[in-house]
């Protein structure tokens, strides 16, 4: 009699220890796919957010009608500005191809000719020009202090 107990205690623990495994092993797949999924919408929202620019070459192989706001980047065309009071057009070149712009507004201070430009808007193609909302110029990384460039 005590032998049978003993062997049915037995059974009851080897299906407790599998019971026991067969709930972590739920809890660790249960845990595991929560975390995929956090991670999959957050890659996706931060995906949506990420706005890189195309240089004029990449918009025109992506085709402009295809594209609604995009940020539009490159350098600006020499003897390309033409300013009449707020209103500025200008070509973004990236020395394979250019893009005539034009702006509505007043243009940051270190916008000039031959350098680096970013402009958001989207591409008017009934008039082959890119209309910018908002003008990005790029500054030159390159910092020196301003008491090292006085020459006194």
């Amino acid at each position: 009699m005590i032998n049978m107990l003993s062997k049915k205690n037995i059974l009851l623990n080897v299906q407790m220890i599998r019971q026991n495994r067969l709930n972590r092993l739920g809890v660790i797949l249960v845990t595991l796919s929560a975390l995929g999924m956090i991670t999959f919408f957050v890659l996706k929202a931060l995906q949506s957010n990420i706005n890189f620019y195309l240089t004029p070459t990449q918009a025109i192989e992506k085709g402009y009608e295809n594209l609604n706001t995009f940020k539009l980047g490159g350098m600006v065309k020499v003897n390309s500005v033409q300013k009449e009071g707020l209103n500025t057009k200008f070509y973004v070149t990236d020395y394979d191809n250019e893009t005539l712009v034009t702006f509505r507004g007043v243009l940051p201070n270190l916008f000039k000719e031959n350098s680096g430009v970013v402009a958001l808007g989207y591409f008017d193609t009934n008039e082959e020009i890119f209309v910018a909302k908002e003008i990005l110029a790029k500054h030159d990384e390159n910092y020196s202090p301003v008491e090292l460039n006085n020459n006194d």
